[in-house]
C-alpha cells in the first residue's frame, strides 16, 4: 500500500518523541551520575578530614584507665574515684550467655561486621535525614566502645563528624585487636548505675557473685542495662527492668540464642531472683567519707565548667582542700573529742573557706554520715539565719547607701511590721537609745527592722545581688519585712556574702578546683572569680563592729587567744503554735536553728546547726544545742590559725576614727572630760 503523507508524519512523529525521551533520560543519568560523582567526592574529602583529625585511640583508652586521682591544695593524693569501682574480666571469663544477650540486643551482627554495620548506618541515615538531625546511631558494640573511650556520651555531641570519626576508629581497631578483646573491653567499661562500672563489678554487686555464676535471666537483667543505666536500676525501678530484661531475653529468642521453652522459662523468673537486699555503698577508703562533701563539690564544679565526669575520664584534679582542715573538721562534728553532743540525730553543716580567694578549705555536709554521696547540708539546706543575716540585709547596705556610722543612734522599741504583727526581741525587752554598733553586736531586732525599712527593698535587692544571694518567699524571688531578721539560705551562701566583709568588699564565689590535667595531657587552669560588691568602707566597719562579738557580744566566753576575727550569731525561733509541736514548755529555751558565721582575714567559717525535721517533739534546739555552732567554729578557726600567721584588718583610708559618748541622742563626740566608760569608737 503506498505510503501516505500523514503515515510519514506520524512516524517521524514518532521516532522525533522517541529521540527526545532517550535526550533526557541520557541528562537525567548524567546529573544523577554527576550528584554521585560530586557527593562521593565530598564524602571522600570529608573521610578524609575527619579522618586525619580523629583522636588518637591506644589499648590503654580501650582497657579502661579512668581512675581519676583527686589532690589537696599541696598536691597531696586524697583519693581515687571511678577505677577502684572495677572488677576487671578477662575474654576468657565472659560466660557464652552474655556473649548471647549483649549481641543479641546490641550488635546482632557483631561478629561478622568489621567494625561497622552498613545495614545499620544506611537505616539509621534516612532517619537521621528525616528528622534533620541525629536522631538515632547505628553504632555498633565497636563504635560505643570508641564512644566510651574517646568521646562525650553527650546527645548534644552526636554530630556527623564525630560518626564518621566513630566508623574509622571502629576500623582500625578491629583489625588490632580481636572480636573476643574488643567485646571484653567494652563490657569493662559500661556504667550500670550505683557508682558501679563494668559487668565484672556489676554482677558483684546486684548479685554478690562472679559472672560465670549468674543465671540465663540474670546475665539478660545486666545485658540491658548500659543504655539507660538508671532507669533500669533493679533497685530503683524494677518494673522497668523486668521488662528490659524480657527485651533481651525475646532478642536472645530472635537471634537464635534461646528455645521458645528456655525463653517462657526465664521470663517467668522473678526479676529480684538473686538479687542481694539493696545496700549502701561504702568504700573501705576512709578519705572518701571524711571527704564525702567536698568530693561531691568537685565532681559537680568539674561537671559545671569542662563536662567532664570524675569517675569515668581519668583525671589528676589539684584542688582547694586543706586536708589537715578537712580531717580535723570531721573529728569535731563526728566525736565527742571537741564538743558533747547530747545524741547523733541533732546536726550540722560547716563550711570554711579562704577569705580572700573564696577557695573552699574544708566543708563537711552532716554528722554521723555512712554512706558516699551523702545529703550535703552546706550546699543543699537552706535554713532560716535569723540574725546571721543582719550585717548583710540591714547594716550593711545602711553604711554602703545611707552613709550611716557604726555611731549611728538607734533606739530599741517596741515595733511593728506593716501587717500590725508586733516584733519582738529575743529576750522581749528593749534598751531604748543605742549605737549600731551596739544594736547590731547584742543582735536587738527592732534597730534592724527599722534599718532595713530605712534602706529601702530595692538598695537590699541591690546590696544582695552583688554577693550573688536570691531569697525567696512564696516561691519567688523577692523581699519580706521578717527578711530584716532572717532569710533562708545555705551555709554556703552565707560563708560566701561574708568573705566580702572579710576582704575589704571583695566577694569571692566559692570554687574547689585549680588545676585538671585530661589523660591525654591537656591542662586546664581556673582562676578565682571576684568582683567588688561594696565599698571597702563598709566591709571594714561591719567587720570593725562584728569583732565586738568576742568582747561584750553572744561570744564573748569563746577564748581564741589575740586572734583579730570578727563574727555574728543567729537564731531562728518557734511560734507558740510550733513549741506546743515540739513538747516545749513555756519557759523552756528551743530554737529550730543556730548559727555562727566568722571570720579572720585569712579564713571564713559557716556553722548551721540543726535537726532535719525541727517540728518533731523533742527536735528544738536546747540551750547547750545551741552553742554548739559558736564551739565547732572556736574549735576549727583555732586549728587553722596554728598553721597561718596572725594578721589584723588595716583600716583604709575612705574611714575616718572618731570616739563618740555612748548613749548621747543626738550623736555627741567625746571630750577630754568624758568619763571612759562612756567612750566608744
Amino acid at each position: 500500500m503506498p505510503e501516505t503523507r500523514q503515515t510519514r508524519r506520524s512516524q517521524i512523529t514518532k521516532k522525533s518523541t522517541k529521540g527526545k525521551k532517550k535526550s533526557i533520560l541520557k541528562r537525567i543519568l548524567i546529573t544523577l551520575f554527576s550528584i554521585f560523582v560530586i557527593g562521593f567526592t565530598i564524602l571522600t574529602g570529608l573521610f578524609f578530614y575527619y579522618g586525619f583529625t580523629a583522636p588518637e585511640i591506644t589499648a590503654a583508652d580501650l582497657q579502661g584507665a579512668t581512675e581519676t586521682q583527686i589532690l589537696d591544695m599541696n598536691q597531696e593524693l586524697i583519693t581515687k574515684l571511678g577505677g577502684e569501682n572495677r572488677d576487671l574480666i578477662e575474654p576468657e571469663e565472659v560466660p557464652q550467655g552474655l556473649k548471647d544477650a549483649i549481641t543479641s540486643i546490641e550488635d546482632k551482627r557483631y561478629y561478622s561486621h568489621l567494625g561497622i554495620d552498613p545495614i545499620r548506618i544506611v537505616g539509621s541515615f534516612v532517619r537521621n535525614l528525616r528528622a534533620g538531625h541525629i536522631t538515632q546511631g547505628g553504632s555498633t558494640i565497636t563504635q560505643q566502645l570508641i564512644k566510651l573511650s574517646v568521646f562525650s556520651t553527650k546527645k548534644e555531641d552526636q554530630t556527623y563528624k564525630r560518626k564518621i570519626q566513630e566508623i574509622l576508629l571502629a576500623l582500625q581497631i578491629e583489625r588490632q585487636f580481636s572480636k573476643e578483646q574488643i567485646l571484653t573491653y567494652y563490657l569493662n567499661k559500661v556504667y550500670m548505675a550505683n557508682n558501679t562500672y563494668g559487668f565484672g563489678t556489676a554482677a558483684n554487686y546486684y548479685f554478690g557473685k562472679e559472672l560465670k555464676e549468674l543465671t540465663i535471666p540474670q546475665l539478660a537483667l545486666l545485658a540491658g542495662m548500659p543504655q539507660a543505666p538508671s532507669s533500669y536500676d533493679p533497685y530503683a525501678h524494677p518494673e522497668q527492668a523486668q521488662e528490659r530484661r524480657d527485651i533481651v531475653l525475646q532478642s536472645m529468642k530472635d537471634n537464635g540464642k534461646l528455645t521458645d521453652a528456655q525463653l517462657q522459662e526465664a521470663k517467668a523468673t522473678p526479676i529480684t531472683e538473686g538479687l542481694i537486699a539493696e545496700h549502701e555503698q561504702v568504700s573501705t577508703d576512709d578519705n572518701r567519707l571524711i571527704f564525702d562533701s567536698f568530693l561531691t563539690m568537685v565532681a559537680d564544679e568539674v561537671k559545671e565548667k569542662t563536662g567532664l565526669d570524675v569517675y569515668s575520664d581519668g583525671l589528676t584534679i589539684e584542688t582547694t582542700v586543706n586536708s589537715n582542715a578537712q580531717n580535723r573538721l570531721y573529728e569535731i562534728l563526728n566525736t565527742n573529742r571537741y564538743v558533747q553532743y547530747v545524741d547523733d540525730n541533732v546536726q550540722n553543716a560547716v563550711v570554711m573557706l579562704d577569705s580572700t580567694t573564696g577557695a573552699v578549705r574544708a566543708i563537711n555536709g552532716g554528722r554521723k554520715q555512712t554512706n558516699l554521696l551523702a545529703y550535703n547540708r552546706a550546699i543543699q539546706n537552706d535554713r532560716s539565719t535569723g540574725s546571721s543575716i543582719k550585717p548583710i540585709m540591714d547594716y550593711g547596705p545602711a553604711i554602703e547607701y545611707l552613709n550611716y556610722s557604726t555611731g549611728q543612734t538607734m533606739v530599741d522599741k517596741p515595733t511593728k511590721y506593716s501587717s500590725g504583727f508586733e516584733l519582738n526581741n529575743w529576750d522581749n525587752q528593749y534598751m531604748g537609745t543605742m549605737t549600731m554598733r551596739r544594736a547590731l553586736v547584742l543582735s536587738r531586732n527592732t534597730p534592724a527592722y527599722q534599718t532595713f525599712k530605712a534602706v529601702g527593698n530595692d538598695n537590699v535587692q541591690a546590696f544582695l545581688k552583688k554577693l550573688d544571694l536570691s531569697v525567696m518567699n512564696d516561691g519567688k524571688e523577692s523581699l519580706v519585712e521578717s527578711n530584716a531578721i532572717g532569710a533562708n539560705l545555705s551555709p554556703l551562701k552565707m560563708a560566701a556574702a561574708y568573705t566580702a566583709f572579710a576582704n575589704y568588699g571583695t566577694y569571692s564565689k566559692p570554687y574547689t578546683v585549680t588545676k585538671i590535667t585530661t589523660r591525654d595531657g591537656q591542662v586546664l587552669q581556673f582562676k578565682p572569680e571576684q568582683h567588688q560588691a561594696m565599698k571597702d568602707s563598709t566591709a571594714y566597719m561591719i567587720t570593725n563592729m562584728l569583732k565586738d562579738t568576742f568582747t561584750y557580744g553572744f561570744a564573748n566566753d569563746l577564748k581564741m587567744g589575740n586572734l583579730p576575727h570578727a563574727a555574728k550569731t543567729g537564731s531562728s525561733n518557734y511560734t507558740p503554735e510550733q513549741r506546743k509541736q515540739i513538747g516545749a514548755s513555756q519557759n523552756e529555751f528551743a530554737i529550730p536553728d543556730s548559727w555562727f558565721i566568722g571570720y579572720s582575714p585569712a579564713y571564713t567559717i559557716s556553722v548551721w546547726t540543726g535537726y532535719d525535721n525541727p517540728y518533731v517533739k523533742g527536735h528544738g534546739l536546747s540551750l547547750t544545742e545551741s552553742n554548739y555552732s559558736k564551739w565547732i567554729y572556736g574549735h576549727l578557726m583555732n586549728f587553722a590559725m596554728k598553721q597561718t600567721p596572725v594578721k589584723d584588718w588595716e583600716q583604709p583610708s575612705s574611714v575616718v576614727s572618731s570616739q563618740i559618748v555612748v548613749g548621747s541622742n543626738p550623736l555627741a563626740l567625746a571630750g577630754p572630760n568624758t568619763p571612759s566608760d562612756r567612750v566608744s569608737t
